[in-house]
């Protein structure tokens, strides 16, 4: 008797089992992505130890960048790049190079980004000042950079820091926005 009620809840319990799987819908027996995927896409391709060059319509060189990786995204002009060298050649001749831990360049419409130790050696006359700060939006086809972070701008003689900082580097003004500091020392 015991044998026969076992036998019948167990055969009820495979029963009730097999309806229960029959009737799921297939999106329940697969694993779900989690959402680490769906903030970071994953590159459709990359290339590794690039150094690449822009020209003007003129044939002269406007820009060269070296990376050791560059992501391409399907259906998307923006590139993201690691540990990128930016070199843009300004119509004065004078080089600016930018350095930074990570970059995005949307080539569409001609903007990089750059992000995390960002470093801007500027050519100004016969001066080299260095900018760093953790943020730099450079504007290649107008030579326009500008940060609304904070900053520190070295130059020979002098030593500025403060918030935001918008340079036009064809006509070689600097407007510096807030919490201006600035040390001269004459020579």
């Amino acid at each position: 008797m015991i044998r026969q009620a076992l036998l019948t809840f167990f055969l009820a319990l495979m029963v009730g089992g097999f309806l229960l799987i029959w009737d799921s819908p297939p999106e329940s027996f697969v694993r779900q992505s989690g959402d680490q995927f769906e903030k970071d896409p994953r590159a459709d391709s990359y290339m590794k130890e690039i150094t690449s060059r822009r020209f003007s319509a003129q044939g002269n060189e406007k820009f060269s960048l070296n990376s050791p990786r560059i992501e391409f995204y399907e259906g998307s002009s923006v590139l993201a790049i690691s540990e990128p060298e930016f070199v843009t050649y300004r119509p004065s001749g004078k080089p600016l190079k930018l350095q930074a831990s990570l970059g995005q360049l949307d080539s569409k419409i001609g903007v990089l980004n750059l992000d995390g130790n960002v470093r801007a050696d500027i050519n100004s006359g016969d001066d080299l000042a260095q900018l760093t700060t953790e943020h730099l939006t450079f504007f290649t086809e107008t030579n326009i950079a500008q940060t609304e972070s904070s900053f520190k701008l070295l130059a020979p003689q002098s030593n500025v820091s403060g918030s935001g900082l918008h340079i036009d580097l064809i006509k070689e003004i600097f407007t510096i926005k807030s919490n201006v500091r600035v040390i001269h020392e004459p020579i």
